[in-house]
């Protein structure tokens, strides 16, 4: 009998005790959250408002990643995410606790509900991007791709294991007990985070921690000079804008057109659960035959294809399938994505990377929802749900030009080569830095040195230059001057620490095409006085 726990079982990870014990506490709380917004969307659609009210309910969810995934994401990478993580879930359980406060006393209001629901919104915001990032450090590096999945399984299996609890709660003892008991588990995480004791990184740097309006600059800077992350951008936003039909609409075509109870809805949502489960089983044999582009590719097709024949046919049977193909869609897009942009990115920028995708789903989210609501009331649900179908078909036109990559990416430091100045020589924050390296280079050379800087321009700015600039001399073009700018000395001893392995295998090959006998001739200058 096969070991489930073996290193190619996507439950791997959960041989070792931290994640498994991180993992059981976020499946927990999960499943509060998805209970949460079972008993938000089923006392708001009994309440006498539009369908657009009801859509909003997915905007107060996802609406606070557009504001707040970002600036959330550069403080992780400054600060102990443990303690950061604390924090948030003591205040999501205040709020969540307030809420069953306010509901018990039935003093809620459609717009004091969707209050409540931002706010819970704003700290799952906030409380994302650092668990994200923290995920690695929960298991060995090789362990990445299984405990991805794994992670976006416990957030999409509990889609089914919440709503289902939820339902049958619901009709018990009605919405209140189901937001005492998401304020309840929020302490199960807070007790797993209270435990954890991360280990100390293996390299820790001298420098000082950076900045937060320099972190959130370089942060986008590095997103914005790496391809994979802004093909992952692009297929994100593109995917998860027509998908959000799925979630706005649901409740409107399950509780008001279909007329089900609170049980039935419930049971609707543990179908999307299925659909999750068939994907978490689909997706490691998929990973060995199937590029991550083409796997978001069929959950595309499946999920477009649900939602036309819901749109044409809404009944019990149409619903199943709606039901299934996006559970199974979700895990398959968004572990594909978020495994893609994991491979790509080094630890100094992974919280702030991750939150950037989290923006974008967070974004298309909250405003797609928006859109569906407004077409459902001003024409009709099946309206809207063809229009979401249509605009996911035609987002395949755009699967080759951002294909999402592979290939994961070696970001392990590398070693650090010496300063041709000390670096203690020069205040911190002294700049900007103007750094020149002048080469000469055979002629047959020329085009693959060229090749090799375009490499370059990419590593230096992705690392923080603001600028960059290769010139040739007018009277002898086998020699060039390679310029780039920082906007500090502190920053220019950042950059040198951020270089990776493969970056400085750039480099060297660089550098083994400079002729001349004596090494290439490093300038610094430093605005002002030094």
């Amino acid at each position: 009998m096969p070991n489930i726990l073996s290193q190619q079982s996507i439950l791997s990870p959960l041989k070792y005790p931290v994640f498994r014990a991180m993992w059981i506490a976020m499946t927990i709380s999960n499943i509060g959250t998805w209970m949460n917004e079972v008993g938000v969307t089923w006392l708001m659609a009994t309440m006498p408002t539009s369908h657009l009210t009801i859509a909003l309910i997915q905007t107060a969810i996802s609406l606070p990643f557009l504001l707040l995934a970002y600036p959330s994401g550069t403080l992780a990478d400054l600060v102990d995410k443990r303690r950061m993580l604390l924090i948030i879930h003591f205040a999501m359980l205040l709020i969540a606790t307030g809420l069953a406060v306010y509901s018990y006393y039935d003093l809620l209001t459609p717009y004091l509900l969707l209050l409540f629901v931002f706010l819970l919104g704003i700290g799952n915001a906030m409380m994302r991007p650092a668990w994200s990032a923290s995920v690695p450090t929960f298991s060995p590096i090789e362990q990445l791709p299984n405990s991805v999945t794994l992670n976006t399984l416990s957030t999409n299996i509990t889609r089914a294991i919440g709503p289902a609890i939820g339902g049958v709660i619901i009709y018990l003892s009605g919405p209140t007990a189901i937001f005492c008991v998401n304020a309840l588990s929020f302490s199960a995480l807070i007790f797993a985070l209270y435990r954890w004791k991360p280990e100390s990184p293996k390299t820790t740097s001298a420098l000082p921690v950076e900045r937060f309006f320099g972190a959130f600059k370089s942060g986008i800077r590095y997103v914005r000079n790496v391809q994979a992350l802004r093909s992952v951008l692009v297929r994100s936003f593109m995917f998860f804008f027509f998908a959000s039909a799925s979630w706005a609409l649901l409740p409107i075509v399950v509780i008001r057109e279909m007329d089900m109870g609170s049980q039935s809805y419930g049971v609707a949502m543990a179908v999307i659960g299925i659909g999750t489960l068939l994907g978490a089983y689909l997706l490691p044999k998929l990973h060995p035959i199937m590029t991550r582009n083409g796997i978001i590719m069929i959950a595309t097709v499946s999920l477009a294809s649900a939602l036309l024949l819901l749109a044409m046919s809404s009944n019990k049977v149409t619903l199943a399938i709606t039901l299934i193909a996006l559970g199974n869609a979700w895990i398959f897009t968004f572990s594909s994505l978020i495994l893609a942009a994991q491979l790509v990115v080094p630890n100094w920028v992974r919280a702030r990377t991750l939150s950037i995708v989290m923006l974008t789903f967070g974004g298309s989210m909250g405003f797609g929802s928006l859109l569906w609501g407004y077409l459902s009331d001003a024409y009709s649900t099946s309206f809207a749900l063809g229009i979401a179908a249509i605009g996911l078909f035609s987002s395949l036109l755009f699967s080759q030009r951002f294909s999402i990559a592979n290939d994961s990416v070696d970001v392990s430091p590398s070693t650090q080569w010496p300063m041709t100045i000390p670096e203690d020589t020069v205040e911190a924050d002294k700049g900007p830095v103007m750094v020149t390296i002048q080469y000469q280079i055979d002629e047959d050379s020329i085009d693959s040195f060229i090749t090799l800087m375009n490499q370059m321009k990419v590593i230096r700015k992705r690392n923080g230059a603001y600028f960059w600039q290769l010139f040739h001399d007018a009277n002898d073009h086998r020699l060039f001057t390679e310029m780039y700018m920082s906007e500090s000395w502190l920053e220019v001893l950042r950059q040198r620490q951020r270089t990776t392995t493969p970056e400085l295998s750039v480099r060297d090959q660089i550098r083994a095409l400079h002729t001349s006998e004596e090494p290439p001739n490093i300038s610094i200058q430093i605005a002002g006085k030094a």
